[in-house]
């Protein structure tokens, strides 16, 4: 094909390695920006005690960081420990999936379907006020009770790591109900006294931990608490660099800078990118050894096809109505054209909307309509899109989303983010 020395296969299994939009990253040398992070995991899970607590914006990138550093800190014998929050999620669930994680799937899967059980048989000393060894016909062990059992389990887990070992409890923000997070705060607090071979990180969408979990400030004192921001351009840019050297092509620099401001600190969409463009370099008829603008061109329209379902519902929950659909998406254009996290209505009117609507040639709505846009954009009728702050303050509800609104515009031919640097950029 048209990259030279570079098979089907070959391209797959480097793209496989390199760039995953739908799965986590989980070594440190894919895991660009993060190297900060990393070394503070380290350094305080050398402290007895302390706990991790990653926090941020929804797909900057907390699952791989926790990942990453989980295989870091658990003995090569050991795998991490990786639990999931849902939305109907109980304290007593989570930590009986850390326990039943102590046994092998196909051994619980297998118990399960035959019907058979099995004990498990806790170590000397371990069984505490209330706690019932557990002898069970489902393949797995019971759900603990009380606290006391929930702390139980995790000594039965670290016994039977015996090394180190890292126990991921991810998407925390998901669990709904308040008497269930003030569990897990009271829970959190305890971990100090457990054996330390074994450490916990919490994974959560929050400002903070008392959003989270919204009690216990007590809790806040074990934990290190890591803000994970948004990755800077360059450290985006190696995402596909590194790719491209492999290849021995290079990318043009104005399409790194493009895709840096259009993926607005999000990893993800870099990825989705990157895939797409590769792809498309490689099904050129002609050789190439740098790409052009319609390999940049193809990577935006694979980004889109293939970016997260949910964003694209919300979009268009958003935007196409029966009436006034156009001045809808020319709001959300001018809100995401800046990395600010809110923009007041007169900054995203001057700087912003007016440019969009020229350049779109479309009829430019007074400042007081635009603003009746805005304040429909927070109605569960426009998928509550958009958060007001008081005094025409405007944000997404989610900054992930700015990313997409910026893949649509640029799609259309409009470069969010790169013509005022006033903008918020």
């Amino acid at each position: 094909m048209s990259l030279n020395g570079i098979s089907d296969e070959l391209l797959k299994e480097l793209l496989a390695e390199h760039l995953t939009p739908s799965k986590s990253i989980q070594t440190p040398e894919r895991l660009f920006g993060r190297t900060k992070n990393l070394r503070t995991i380290d350094r305080a899970l050398s402290s007895p005690g302390r706990q991790i607590f990653i926090h941020g914006d929804r797909g900057v990138g907390k699952t791989s960081l926790a990942l990453t550093a989980a295989n870091l800190h658990t003995d090569s014998t050991l795998k991490p420990i990786h639990v999931m929050c849902g939305a109907h999620s109980t304290f007593a669930e989570v930590i009986h999936a850390i326990g039943a994680a102590t046994v092998p799937v196909e051994r619980r899967l297998g118990e399960r379907a035959t019907g058979g059980g099995f004990n498990f048989n806790l170590p000397g000393g371990i069984g505490g006020v209330g706690f019932t060894r557990p002898t069970v016909s489902t393949g797995s062990m019971e759900a603990p009770k009380s606290l006391n059992e929930a702390l139980d389990i995790v000594r039965y887990v670290a016994q039977v790591a015996k090394g180190k070992q890292v126990v991921i409890i991810d998407e925390m923000e998901r669990v709904s109900s308040a008497d269930e997070r003030e569990k897990f705060a009271e829970f959190i607090k305890n971990l100090q006294e457990m054996p330390d071979n074994l450490r916990f990180i919490f994974c959560g969408i929050g400002h903070d931990l008392t959003e989270l979990l919204q009690a216990h400030a007590s809790a806040g004192r074990i934990l290190e608490t890591i803000k994970l921001e948004r990755l800077n351009h360059s450290d985006l840019w190696q995402i596909i660099t590194v790719v491209a050297d492999r290849l021995k092509v290079k990318i043009q620099r104005d399409a790194l800078i493009r895709i840096g401001q259009i993926s607005d600190g999000f990893p993800h969409y870099v990825h989705l990118i990157g895939e797409s463009l590769f792809w498309s370099m490689f099904d050129d008829p002609e050789l190439v050894t740098i790409s052009n603008a319609s390999h940049f061109k193809t990577g935006i329209e694979g980004a889109l096809q293939r970016t997260e379902a949910m964003l694209r519902a919300q979009y268009e929950k958003a935007t196409r109505k029966t009436r006034n659909t156009a001045d809808y998406e020319d709001a959300l254009w001018a809100l995401a054209d800046s990395t600010a996290d809110s923009r007041q209505i007169a900054q995203i009117y001057e700087s912003s909307y007016t440019w969009i609507v020229a350049k779109r040639a479309r009829v430019r709505l007074p400042r007081d309509r635009l603003n009746q846009r805005y304040l429909a954009l927070r109605k569960d009728t426009h998928g509550r899109i958009v958060v007001g702050f008081g005094s025409g303050w405007y944000a997404f509800r989610e900054n992930i989303m700015r990313g997409y609104v910026r893949l649509r515009a640029v799609h259309e031919g409009i470069d969010l983010g790169r013509h005022n640097t006033t903008a918020g950029d």
